[in-house]
């Protein structure tokens, strides 16, 4: 009789978890953390101030957001966010000079226009400080229309946008790998991108970008640098790459943000892709940084841009398997908070 090992013990699956997912040295691991910082170093306004028309552009918005916020509290105090009122004029001035009129300008001026129009809507007085710089700037306005400030949403509005089956779009929602292979339409991908834009991001300012791959070949070439695409990934109708722009960060605590941002921005686009009965799976892109910078010069993204994630799109056919992925109780993930000593 032979004494057989039957089931792997302890030792056998340190081994397997060496295999799946190998360790590096803590000096590899600190390079990789440095190719991130640097980037955030050189690209944003954290150690030194950007003269980059786009970060200007997004401390202009940081700026003029902080008074739209102040038009949208329940109860608006008199002269509010006037700190903030000459850096907004001077920034919009600036961006203009250099022909960077876009968005950013555009709602800033509408939000004096409205800033002034509060006051005299509710008889209080614009501070002495600001007043005439902020009336001449807004009297020569007179004419034009721009968008920002504030508009007024009414409960009844929010029932009817969202009188639908909220727990049935989602949990009809999963990661695919199995696809038609018919070509999704550039408009489909565009009004996707377009309703996306609305999800949240740090002050109002606009950080995300995405690439968008069409062409077979293209589409394979882009799904070279990415291992989690095998056995579907030439059936898909598009790939889209998300990416952040670093130049629009200005404070060491937005280090991180730009992960999030993209990360909010990517899920309400596969929300969007869904809604437009397509199919769609998330292809990570947790690489070190030698992979990170040979996708960036074989698709020309720019250094100044951070890699959030790869999104492969494809039509779906009648039916499809997809994985189960069993959820944890709610009461795992839900948690009141607690204080210390309490």
């Amino acid at each position: 009789m032979t004494n057989s090992k039957i089931l792997p013990d302890q030792n056998d699956l340190e081994v397997f978890r060496e295999n799946y997912s190998p360790t590096i040295k803590l000096s590899d691991l600190k390079r990789n953390y440095d190719y991130d910082m640097d980037k955030f170093v050189k690209y944003s306004s954290t150690t030194k101030i950007s003269p980059d028309p786009v970060a200007l552009a997004a401390f202009l918005t940081h700026a003029y957001h902080a008074l739209e916020k102040g038009l949208a509290m329940e109860i608006p105090r008199e002269g509010f966010g006037v700190a903030k009122i000459l850096p907004t004029i001077a920034a919009i001035l600036e961006l203009e000079r250099l022909g960077h009129s876009d968005f950013a300008t555009q709602g800033a001026r509408g939000m004096l226009r409205s800033y002034v129009d509060f006051h005299y809507a509710h008889e209080l007085e614009i501070p002495a400080e600001i007043r005439n710089e902020l009336l001449s700037f807004v009297n020569k306005m007179q004419g034009k229309k721009y968008p920002g400030g504030s508009y007024m949403l009414t409960l009844k509005e929010l029932k009817e946008a969202t009188n639908f089956n909220y727990e049935r779009f989602i949990q009809a929602r999963s990661s695919v790998r199995h696809f038609t292979g018919e070509p999704v339409s550039p408009d489909v991908v565009r009004n996707a991108v377009s309703q996306s834009i609305k999800a949240p991001r740090t002050c109002n300012r606009e950080t995300r970008r995405v690439y968008a791959a069409y062409e077979p070949e293209m589409r394979d070439l882009l799904l070279s640098y990415q291992s989690g695409n095998r056995g579907f990934g030439n059936k898909l109708g598009v790939v889209l790459l998300v990416t952040v722009d670093l130049r629009q960060f200005d404070i060491v605590g937005e280090r991180n943000q730009g992960w999030v941002d993209g990360g909010l921005f990517a899920m309400s686009l596969v929300y969007a892709l869904h809604a437009a009965g397509l199919g769609t799976c998330m292809l990570n892109w947790s690489e070190d940084c030698d992979k990170d910078q040979q996708l960036r010069e074989a698709f020309n993204i720019p250094n100044n841009e951070i890699v959030i994630t790869l999104i492969g799109v494809g039509h779906i056919p009648e039916q499809v398997d997809v994985t189960a992925s069993p959820a944890p109780d709610v009461n795992k993930v839900l948690l009141n908070v607690t204080s210390k000593g309490k």
